[in-house]
């Protein structure tokens, strides 16, 4: 199958006008000027041209919460420790099928908008088989927290997570281990979490940093997460400094995706730089819950790989990430249309740690492109960067499957949507019910 554009966008090289891309099952064969792809694959191979489009990488989603796809507009903004609790309140009234039908409606929401790779945390194996039935790839992070060391091993065997975690490495759809936060998981569980993934080579993610309160509670132990952190993070003591020191003196930043990071230092970012896998940076949600900035231009200053991700719908307005992509260009003015493209595909994947299959448009990648409808243009980066949405999404293909065509998925959503909408309703009526604290 050829695919040609006005512009193709490798992200690994530079814009190619009048492009196109050649894929052979579910990895990519040749990129190129659309004559040299065509002379190359021969005769038999059919060619579709999409006129006033660019062909991009499938755009990646670094933080996500599918799960909570059907909470969308339930939770207000408001204190973390309140809208942490009403979250606990709200998934107690989901059934054991709405974390499947949430998952999937997410993940046909991202395929709308782009995203084939997504860094999810998952309560179980419903989000990643969903993803992986959708043609989503990326690293779905097993969450644990308010548990103690000793029975980690016992609570993912529960969660069923995967027995053979050799597998994930080469994969399309990955996993991984989060345990949430470090005022949620005690400083036992986060050195236990982190042995699991590094013994396996998988992927470790942890929310740092995210909130003033967090901030508080670590620096001089009290707050409003004070007394959450008693209860949940056994063994937890106000260490007197940030969150992402007290990471490295437990010796569990070394690999980590740091996610938020919107209260750190400028020693943090020099500490992230040489230790951690890399940063997720969710701006608009953070703006939402009035968590602060993100520091983009002094992580981007100091080499720290970065990505962006929409958070889930219990707090984001939705999942495009161009506009998370257009809110982190606010954070820093000197972000290029080249860099942010950049950060949403081929870093993001670096952060994510599955660059060896995503993020560019090369040979031998799996076979994720977006046909974005640009119009007529000298510039196609920034293009891309500034008119990119949903609304622009032409066609998605990922795996080398066509997943949207005409701007509709080519399969079935609205059973899904339905039965998303139904936890939805669940979880709204157990809310209003909620006595009020």
């Amino acid at each position: 199958m050829i695919v040609s554009a006005d512009w193709v966008l490798p992200v690994s090289g530079r814009p190619i006008r009048n492009g196109a891309v050649w894929s052979r099952s579910s990895r990519i064969d040749t990129v190129g000027h659309v004559d040299d792809v065509v002379a190359a694959a021969g005769p038999r191979e059919t060619l579709q041209r999409f006129a006033g489009c660019a062909i991009i990488p499938g755009l990646v989603n670094a933080h996500t919460h599918l799960s909570l796809t059907g909470l969308a507009g339930l939770l207000p903004a408001r204190s973390q420790r309140e809208w942490n609790a009403t979250l606990s309140t709200a998934l107690r009234a989901f059934e054991d099928d709405d974390f499947s039908a949430c998952a999937a409606a997410g993940a046909q929401r991202c395929l709308r908008s782009g995203v084939t790779v997504v860094g999810d945390i998952a309560l179980g194996p419903e989000s990643l088989a969903a993803c992986a039935d959708a043609g989503l790839g990326g690293v779905f992070y097993w969450e644990v927290a308010g548990i103690k060391a000793e029975d980690l091993s016992g609570e993912l065997a529960d969660r069923e997570f995967p027995t053979n975690p050799g597998r994930s490495s080469a994969a399309r759809a990955r996993w991984g281990v989060s345990p949430q936060t470090a005022h949620t998981s005690g400083p036992a569980l986060l050195q236990a979490a982190h042995r699991v993934a590094s013994a396996h080579r998988l992927g470790f993610a942890l929310h740092v940093a995210e909130s003033p309160a967090e901030m508080e509670l670590f620096r001089f132990g009290t707050g409003s997460l004070a007394a959450s952190a008693h209860r949940l993070a056994h063994g937890f003591a106000s260490p007197g400094t940030g969150t992402v020191e007290y990471l490295l003196r437990l010796g569990v930043l070394d690999g980590t995706i740091a996610i938020h990071c919107t209260n750190i230092s400028e020693r943090d970012v020099v500490l992230l730089k040489r230790h951690a896998r890399g940063v997720v940076l969710c701006p608009r949600s953070d703006a939402l819950q009035g968590n602060g900035r993100a520091p983009a231009a002094a992580l981007s200053r100091a080499g720290v790989r970065m990505a962006v991700g929409t958070e889930s719908l219990a707090v984001a307005p939705d999942l495009d990430i161009f506009a998370e992509a257009r809110a982190l260009r606010q954070l820093d003015v000197t972000l290029t249309p080249a860099r942010m493209l950049e950060i949403m595909t081929r870093e993001g994947a670096a952060v994510l740690g599955v660059e060896d299959a995503f993020g560019t448009l090369e040979h031998g990648k799996q076979a994720d492109l977006v046909m974005l409808d640009i119009g007529a243009t000298t510039d196609p980066e920034a293009a891309v960067v500034n008119k990119g949405g949903p609304d622009r999404v032409v066609a998605v293909i990922s795996g080398g499957l066509w997943r949207v065509r005409d701007r509709k998925l080519v399969f079935p959503s609205d059973g899904t949507e339905r039965a998303c909408a139904a936890a939805g309703r669940r979880a709204s009526d157990a809310l209003s019910t909620k006595a009020p604290d």
